[in-house]
């Protein structure tokens, strides 16, 4: 008995270091990448599973422009001027 309670105990204790660790101050930092600009859509946007079977791989249209970008942590954009006619079709 001694021992379900200090795991309970332990369990508890990770649970609310875990929670206090959060910072609940903090606004929605995808909405505040650059201070003081405001953000909007791309006109046109696609999303495709990758290699891993992971939606990440997506397929943007800006002002009538193609690119293609990652949601993951690699921060690459690539232009491709071939995408530019799917953009038009809007």
């Amino acid at each position: 008995m001694t021992k379900k309670i200090g795991v309970l105990a332990v369990t508890a204790l990770v649970a609310v270091l875990g929670v206090g660790g959060c910072d609940w101050s903090s606004d929605n930092a995808n909405e505040h990448d650059v201070t003081g600009v405001k953000w909007r859509q791309p006109d046109k946007i696609e999303v495709y599973a990758n290699i891993d079977q992971h939606p990440n791989v997506a397929r943007l249209c800006i002002d009538g422009r193609a690119l293609m970008t990652t949601s993951r942590d690699l921060n690459a954009v690539t232009r491709v001027p071939e995408w530019d006619t799917w953009c038009a079709a809007r």
